[in-house]
């Protein structure tokens, strides 16, 4: 059984990071097991959306119990001995699960990345500006996410699966008994790539703390060296957060929202694709992947490399957003280099594309839990 929050199986919401990763985790599961999804959704009470009004729903999203009859009659019926649970603020029906089967049912945590991480970066690295009650209420979060953390871990949770080795290191620390990382495969979306001279390009949620410092620190080391040959186009959402970049920066075209059906002729156009992620967030970046998957030129992180199983000389990095700035001057006037770039590209996606090898070493792990 595969428990997931039912926005992430509706075909009609568009892709993001979680939803790649849950996809991710139900077709590495199908390679060795029938897999069948129980769709839950958050809770609907009053109480719950006045918590989550205030930024007190950590862990708390769900209600178990209204689920416990349905959850018991599938398994029982379909003998089910292993219940994953996706994305970290499912933990919470482990307890269930543990009350009515014990040990007959193994619990298996699919981890997108660890919260209490994203909340530490709150209380620190996103200070500026916030008030002292603010602060406050972080700090306290943080040290009641940590404490449900441990206590799911240590009690109820048989197993986590987890998205890096980053991410590996935090479940050891929390108390997790068994930690498994599943490393990011690359999925071949070849395009057509002719390059505009200069174009630069990134994709995701403009609004998402990482994303949003990467490109603001990326920007900021840009504006300082000679920037005239080149365009960085932004795609994604909020309207108001792109336009707002592109009134700051005279380099930056930002063009909304654009529809899947017509991503490839947009990033066919770019130099180079960049994943502008300078710091340790929670999960991983699954845009290296898109990128890659697109067989174009990828300029990249050590941060933004993490959870991928990819041979270090396969990827062109740069560790600081000045560093990554100062190269993509330099790769934008340098066609020899960035069609070594683009079959790196195309090799990776030929190479690290399936899930059989990481199931082969999973498998064992589970049938001896």
């Amino acid at each position: 059984m595969f428990i997931v929050n039912k926005i992430y199986l509706d075909p009609s919401k568009n892709e993001g990071g979680v939803k790649n990763c849950t996809e991710d985790y139900i077709n590495l599961l199908s390679t060795r097991f029938d897999v069948i999804p129980f769709p839950v959704a958050y809770a609907n009470s009053l109480f719950y959306r006045l918590r989550v009004k205030l930024g007190f729903n950590n862990y708390n999203d769900y209600t178990p119990e209204d689920y416990k009859n349905a959850l018991k009659k599938i398994i029982i019926n379909n003998h089910i001995k292993y219940v994953f649970l996706n994305l970290s603020n499912t933990m919470t029906f482990a307890l269930l699960l543990k009350q009515e089967f014990n040990a007959d049912v193994k619990v298996i945590l699919c981890s997108h990345g660890n919260e209490s991480g994203d909340l530490l970066h709150h209380c620190f690295r996103f200070q500026k500006g916030q008030n002292k009650l603010t602060r406050l209420k972080n700090s306290f979060l943080f040290a009641k996410t940590i404490e449900k953390e441990v206590k799911f871990r240590l009690r109820f949770l048989d197993m986590v699966l987890t998205v890096s080795e980053v991410e590996e290191g935090v479940e050891k620390w929390l108390g997790s008994k068994r930690v498994f990382i599943v490393p990011r495969i690359v999925k071949s979306e070849t395009t057509p790539w002719n390059p505009v001279d200069g174009r630069i390009g990134f994709l995701g949620d403009l609004s998402h703390a990482p994303n949003h410092d990467g490109i603001v620190s990326f920007c900021d080391a840009l504006s300082l060296l000679d920037h005239q040959k080149i365009k960085l186009r932004l795609l994604g959402n909020p309207e108001n957060i792109g336009h707002a970049l592109a009134q700051k920066y005279s380099f930056v075209e930002y063009c909304g929202f654009v529809p899947k059906e017509r991503i490839h002729e947009e990033v066919g156009t770019w130099a180079i694709f960049l994943n502008l992620v300078f710091y340790y967030s929670r999960g991983v970046s699954t845009k290296l992947a898109k990128g890659l998957g697109w067989g174009i030129p990828v300029l990249t992180t050590p941060y933004g490399n993490r959870g991928y199983d990819i041979p270090h000389d396969k990827l062109t990095s740069a560790e600081t957003p000045s560093q990554m700035a100062q190269l993509a001057l330099k790769l934008i006037a340098d066609s020899t280099e960035l069609e070594k770039m683009r079959r790196n590209s195309i090799y990776l996606t030929s190479h690290f594309h399936d899930y059989t090898p990481i199931m082969n070493k999973l498998y064992p792990m589970l049938i001896c839990l």
